[in-house]
This record gives structure tokens, sequence and C-alpha cells, in this order.
């Protein structure tokens, strides 16, 4: 069987219609192109996303204020009671102030000497409570440790000042 096809028969189908279909998976495309910039460019941002803060381990009691000027207070009435001398007392309150630095830094400093604390990296953010450290320290050496009949400064100075100084310290801290 032959199949015969007359001119009549053939049919030009014309030109598809794709300008529509086109134009509408353009604008698709370019909507999804500014979403995925303009969420790359917001979680790019320092404070574009949620960042959980960590602790530490460090609760807020431990850092409350008002603890650790009681704990100087219970010092310095302990001393002024006659239940500690008055070496004891300085070194107390030494330790109170390495202590409560390394509780607010997450750092360990109870063991560093002066130079140690001196030569902890300054930034920003450390800068004046690591040179209040190291002054308050500094000012304590003296009556804790040097001889009071030949050292002026560490005959002079009180147990009430050397409190004031590690509250200072702790006020002061940021």
């Amino acid at each position: 069987m032959t199949l015969h096809l007359s001119e009549t028969d053939l049919h030009p189908m014309g030109l598809l219609d794709l300008q529509t279909p086109l134009i509408a998976v353009l604008a698709i495309g370019l909507v999804l192109a500014t979403v995925l910039v303009t969420v790359a460019i917001w979680l790019s941002r320092p404070g574009g996303r949620p960042v959980r803060q960590r602790s530490y381990g460090r609760h807020e009691a431990l850092t409350d204020k008002a603890l650790w000027r009681k704990r100087i207070d219970e010092i310095v009435a302990r001393h002024d009671e006659g239940e500690i001398s008055r070496e004891d007392a300085f070194a107390e309150l030494a330790t109170l102030a390495r202590d409560y630095v390394s509780t607010v830094t997450g750092t360990d400093i109870r063991n560093r000497t002066l130079a140690d604390i001196n030569a902890i990296p300054r930034t920003t953010g450390n800068q004046d409570g690591i040179t209040l450290l190291r002054q308050t320290i500094e000012a304590l050496y003296p009556p804790e440790f040097a001889d009071a009949a030949n050292n002026g400064l560490a005959r002079e100075t009180t147990v009430e000042q050397a409190g004031e100084w590690v509250a200072n310290l702790v006020e002061r801290w940021r």
C-alpha cells in the first residue's frame, strides 16, 4: 500500500509560541538568584545569624559583684576581729583578686606571677581590666611580702585599703 499525499494535505504548523514560557522561566530564575544572594549576604554578616553564647562553665552567681564584695568584706572583718594576721589578709585578698579575674575571664591566672600578668596579651576588650589587675597585685605585694620595718609602703598600707583596691578591681572590671 502506498501513501499518496497531495499538496493540499500538508498543512504547516506555524511557529511555536515559546516567548511567554521563556520569559516566565527567566523571571523565576532572577527572583531565585536575588533571594540566594540576599540570604548569602545576610548569613555572612557577624550579626546575621544567631550565635549561641558559651558559658565556659561560669555561672551568673559566680560573677555577681555583690558576692565578691561580700567576700572582700569578710576578709577585712576577719582581720579586724583578729582571726587572721595582717599578712594572711593581704594574701587572701590577692588570692581573691586572682580568683575573680579567673572566674570572669575563664582563664586561670591564679598561679601567674606579676610578670606573667604583665605579659598577658592586651585587647581592646581586656586592656583596662588586665592593667587594673596588675596594679592591684603589684600594690598588694609589699604589704604581703615586704618587711614592714624596712618598707614604708608595706608599713603604711592597711588591710582596709587593700580591700578597697580589690573591690575597685571587681567594680571596674568589664
